[in-house]
C-alpha cells in the first residue's frame, strides 16, 4: 500500500501530519431575466464572483472557482445545481465535481458528473430531525459505519476524472479506520480515533489522476464520515451542492458553528447561494417579525463565515397547495381543479376556510398564504445587507405558475405542486445563469470603461 502525502497544518496545534481538525467539545452544538428577477445595490455585492471569473477568462489564475450552494430539496435533488454547474463550468472550465456530502442520503439520489453507490450497512443521520446531536457539518448529514464489508463509491461521469480527493470525518474517542482506495488501490488509512468529539479531513493528490473513490470501514471501530471531494486543480469553476431535504433556513441552527467556518474558509468561494423558503411558506403558523430575525440572523452567520465571497439569495419558487378536505371521498380529481392566488380577505380567514371543512370555491390550488412573505423577507434583508437577490418565482410566471407547469406539455413539475421535473429545474438554473452573466457582462463592461477612460 503507497500512502501518499498530505501536507497540511493542524488548525488548532500547528503542526503538519496528514490530517487537519476543526470543531468543538462534545454537546457544544452552535446555536445560532434582460430580466428583473436579479436585484441588488449593482454588480458591486457580486464583484468577488466576477473579479474570480474575469480572472479565468483572462488566464491570471490557474486554480478553480469555487461556488457553494446551501439550500433544502430543490438543492438536494441537484437538478437545479447540476445545470446551473454545467453552464458556469461550460462557459470558464470544468474542474470536476467538488464538494459533496457522503454516500447516498435518501432515495433516488442522482447528482450530477459522479454516480455514488454504497451498501446497505451504512447509517444515514439527517440534521433535519427532532432532535439533532453531534457534530453536523455543512452536508447537513453524515454517514456511519463500523462494518469492514460496507463500501461507499463515488465514479466520476468525467473524462477528465480527478486528481485530487478529500475526505472529512468525525474524530471520536473509540473511532475506527477509515480505508481510502481510488482506481481499487488503497491509498491511505484514515485514523478517526481522537479524545473530543471533532470534525478533521484529509486531502489527498491522486497521482496519475483518477476514476473511483472507495471508503469502507477496516473493522477497528465505528467510522462517521461527514463528506468528500474530488476535483481538478486546474483553472474552471465548481459549484459544490448541499441540500437537506424538509429544511429550513434555521437547519443551520444545527450545524456546528466551528466546522461549518472551517469548511468554508477552507472552500474559499466566491460565491455563496443560500436558497431555502419553500418549507418555511407551508407553515400556517409562521410570523413575518419572527421568519424575519431568523432570516437576519442566519444570513449574518454566512456573511461571518465567508467574509470574502458575494452572497446571491434566491428566493422560493411558486409552489400550490390544495386543501387536504377537497382530496378523494369522491371529490373531483386534483389534476382537474383550477389554481387561484388567495385574496387578502381569505389570507385574513385562511383556516377556517381552507381548513378541514374546505369546499366550493376552496377546493383548487393556491400559493400557501405564508410564501409572499418568505420571499418579501428574503428579498428585503438581503437587500438591505448589500446582496443580491433572485426572484425563481418570476421564471415560473408568478403566483400559480407552478399549476402551469404541472399542466405544460411536456410537464416541468410534479402533480405535488412543489418539486419540478428535471426539465423545469434545468429552464431554472438557465435563467438564473443568463441573469448572472447578463450582470457580469455590464461589470466588465463598467471595468474597461473606467480601464480606458483618459486621465484628466
Amino acid at each position: 500500500m503507497r500512502l501518499l502525502a498530505a501536507a497540511l497544518t493542524v488548525v488548532l496545534l500547528g503542526c503538519t501530519p496528514a490530517t487537519i481538525s476543526r470543531g468543538t467539545e462534545p454537546g457544544q452544538i452552535g446555536t445560532w431575466g434582460g430580466s428583473v428577477q436579479l436585484t441588488g445595490g449593482g454588480t458591486g455585492s457580486l464583484s468577488t464572483l466576477f473579479q474570480a471569473l474575469q480572472a479565468l477568462e483572462s488566464g491570471a489564475i490557474d486554480r478553480p472557482v469555487t461556488i457553494v450552494q446551501l439550500g433544502d430539496s430543490h438543492t438536494a435533488g441537484d437538478y437545479f445545481t447540476g445545470r446551473l454547474r454545467e453552464r458556469f463550468q461550460q462557459r470558464f472550465g470544468r474542474s470536476g465535481r467538488g464538494m459533496m456530502g457522503p454516500g447516498v442520503p435518501f432515495p433516488y439520489f442522482e447528482p450530477t458528473l459522479v454516480q455514488v453507490t454504497q451498501t446497505d450497512g451504512w447509517s444515514v443521520e439527517s440534521s433535519f430531525t427532532n432532535n439533532p446531536t453531534g457534530v453536523f457539518a455543512i452536508s447537513g448529514y453524515r454517514v456511519s459505519s463500523d462494518d469492514p464489508d460496507d463500501r461507499m463509491l463515488l465514479v466520476s461521469t468525467e473524462a477528465g476524472g480527478f486528481d485530487y480527493v478529500a475526505i472529512g470525518a468525525l474524530r471520536q474517542p473509540g473511532g475506527g479506520t477509515l480505508a481510502i482506495s481510488v482506481d481499487g488501490r488503497e491509498i491511505y488509512r484514515f485514523d478517526t480515533d481522537g479524545p473530543t468529539l471533532q470534525a478533521a479531513r484529509v486531502d489527498l493528490p491522486v497521482d496519475g489522476g483518477g476514476r473511483s473513490l472507495e471508503l469502507r470501514p477496516v473493522g477497528d471501530g465505528p467510522v462517521t464520515v461527514l463528506s468528500w471531494l474530488t476535483q481538478r486543480n486546474g483553472p474552471g469553476v465548481i459549484l459544490d451542492s448541499h441540500g437537506v431535504v424538509g429544511a429550513s433556513i434555521n437547519i443551520i441552527d444545527v450545524w456546528d458553528p466551528g466546522t461549518v467556518q472551517w469548511e468554508l474558509e477552507s472552500r474559499n468561494p466566491a460565491m455563496v447561494v443560500l436558497a431555502f423558503g419553500t418549507n418555511e411558506a407551508f407553515h400556517n403558523d409562521l410570523t413575518a417579525a419572527e421568519y424575519r430575525a431568523d432570516f437576519t440572523a442566519r444570513l449574518a452567520y454566512v456573511e461571518r463565515a465567508a467574509p470574502g465571497a458575494a452572497i446571491l439569495v434566491v428566493g422560493p419558487p411558486d409552489a400550490n397547495r390544495l386543501p387536504q378536505a377537497c382530496r378523494g371521498n369522491g371529490a373531483p380529481d386534483p389534476a382537474d381543479l383550477s389554481c387561484r392566488p388567495l385574496s387578502d380577505s381569505e389570507v385574513s380567514a385562511y383556516d377556517r376556510l381552507f381548513g378541514g371543512r374546505a369546499a366550493g370555491d376552496a377546493c383548487r390550488w393556491h400559493p400557501p398564504p405564508n410564501l409572499e412573505t418568505v420571499r418579501t423577507i428574503q428579498r428585503e434583508v438581503a437587500l438591505s445587507r448589500g446582496h443580491h437577490f433572485w426572484d425563481w418565482s418570476q421564471v415560473m410566471g408568478g403566483a400559480c405558475g407552478t399549476h402551469g407547469w404541472v399542466r405544460a406539455e411536456p410537464s416541468l413539475a410534479f402533480s405535488d405542486h412543489v418539486h419540478l421535473r428535471p426539465a423545469g429545474y434545468q429552464r431554472s438554473a438557465d435563467a438564473l445563469f443568463d441573469d448572472l452573466m447578463a450582470a457580469y457582462d455590464a461589470f466588465r463592461g463598467a471595468a474597461s470603461g473606467i480601464a480606458e477612460r483618459p486621465s484628466p
